[in-house]
């Protein structure tokens, strides 16, 4: 699949990175031109907010210590140190103007600005396999992405929860947690990081989870399920009992209709 490789360094001391994402500083600014759709704005010293492809990790404001592991494992997966050097791979902004990208450390073995085709060895060196590998990053496949990249990411999906690895030994995804107002999402077993931001923002109105699934709704997101190839709005792959909140169908078996 083509894709634009963007050189540059890596800036984690630019505002504040998380298990997903990260400013980045292209070499050649206009590298940035080659992307579709539109650009957002730069940042200090001309840095550009990265979004991952294919993984969601838990917000900053989640349970700790697993939320700044993930920020750690992803400094550590760019080469760690203040500003590493390395390289995107990336074909589009997303509608807030972030480019969507897979970030490498190092050097390539193209030339900056070359077109690159990515294939399941390349995925494999990337931050966004490294960090669901890791366990700590869940999967976000967006319809944006292809379908035998996906299937390689759920090879590291499954071989993280089989060994135990990151937030999957108290992943309640499935099984539920219990949320009576914001300040539970700060203590809760880790959860699809999707499912949580709808929570967060939901509870920043006092009530209860009774009207939950009708506020995403009203967002009109949908979202393919992967194992009967159907199409559905976003609420109904989540499940409201009393003060509990789950899941219906793994993650990795959802495609989120892209809103770009």
């Amino acid at each position: 699949m083509g894709f634009v490789l963007i050189q540059g360094t890596f800036a984690p001391d630019l505002g504040e990175p998380d298990g997903d994402s990260v400013r980045f500083i292209a070499d050649d600014l206009s590298r940035w031109e080659r992307l579709s759709g539109r650009m957002g704005r730069l940042g200090r010293e001309d840095s550009m907010q990265l979004r991952f492809e294919g993984i969601d990790a838990l917000e900053k404001q989640a349970i700790q210590p697993l939320a700044d592991d993930a920020r750690e494992s992803m400094i550590a997966l760019l080469g760690g140190g203040l500003r590493p050097r390395g390289y995107i791979l990336a074909r589009a902004f997303e509608a807030n103007g972030r480019p969507i990208c897979f970030p490498f450390a190092g050097e390539p073995d193209e030339a900056d600005g070359a077109d690159v085709f990515l294939d399941a060895a390349r995925l494999r060196r990337s931050v966004n396999y490294g960090q669901m590998e890791a366990g700590l990053a869940y999967p976000l496949y967006y319809n944006t992405l292809f379908r035998d990249l996906r299937e390689e990411f759920n090879v590291a999906v499954e071989a993280a929860r089989t060994a135990g690895r990151g937030y999957w030994p108290t992943d309640s995804t499935m099984t539920g947690v219990t949320v009576r107002q914001r300040s539970d999402l700060f203590t809760i077993a880790p959860i699809w990081p999707k499912l949580w931001r709808r929570l967060e923002t939901y509870f920043r109105t006092p009530r209860t989870l009774a009207g939950f699934l009708a506020f995403v709704r009203a967002s009109e997101e949908r979202a393919d399920d992967l194992t009967t190839f159907e199409q559905k709005s976003i609420e109904h792959f989540f499940a409201v009992t009393g003060d509990s909140v789950r899941m219906r169908t793994a993650p990795e078996n959802l495609r989120i209709v892209s809103d770009n």
